[in-house]
């Protein structure tokens, strides 16, 4: 089994660098919490994406993600861990937001579903989230003002809501 296992990671680790299917992103993020104000926080998110396709639609990739930054206190916390999956929702490269970029890039609106760990809380939530503002090329995604609720798995109430207000996503050559 741990045979396989290793033979599995390094083949996708393989397909994935060859590919320009495996990233990292940085972005920053604002959040708070329903039931306990005093712990909303904002910083900084990372994250590692994994990009097996580029379909027109529908087009999926995991993503690992990691929050550091600071409550409302001012004490540096890690709110969350998470792991789920994105899908782009169309591509489109005749859009209006290409004034941004001198390059092609296409326009690519996603929704996310993940499981997200809170360490603070010990609390297993289920988050959902849009990227209405999403432009991507094969290099690179930049995305803006994407807003993300949390549930809680164990009540099914809204946990936390918040904003990412910009990611920036690199892949690899």
């Amino acid at each position: 089994m741990r045979k396989l296992l290793l033979s599995l990671v390094l083949l996708v680790l393989c397909t994935s660098l060859s590919a320009r299917s495996l990233g990292y992103g940085v972005g920053f993020y604002g959040q708070n919490v329903e039931a306990e104000p005093a712990r909303a926080s904002s910083g900084a998110e990372f994250s590692l994406v994994y990009k097996p396709f580029l379909l027109p639609f529908l087009n999926p990739s995991l993503q690992v993600k990691n929050a550091v930054g600071t409550e409302m206190d001012g004490e540096w916390v890690a709110p969350y861990w998470e792991v789920g999956v994105s899908v782009d929702l169309i591509r489109i490269i005749d859009h209006p937001f290409n004034f941004l970029a001198h390059n092609i890039i296409a326009y690519t609106p996603s929704v996310s579903v993940a499981y997200q760990y809170d360490p603070r809380r010990n609390l297993s939530l289920a988050s959902v989230g849009f990227s209405p503002f999403k432009l991507s090329q094969k290099d690179f995604w930049y995305e803006f003002f994407s807003p993300f609720l949390t549930y809680d798995l164990g009540s099914g109430e809204l946990d936390s809501w918040g904003v990412n207000l910009v990611r920036y996503t690199f892949f690899f050559k």
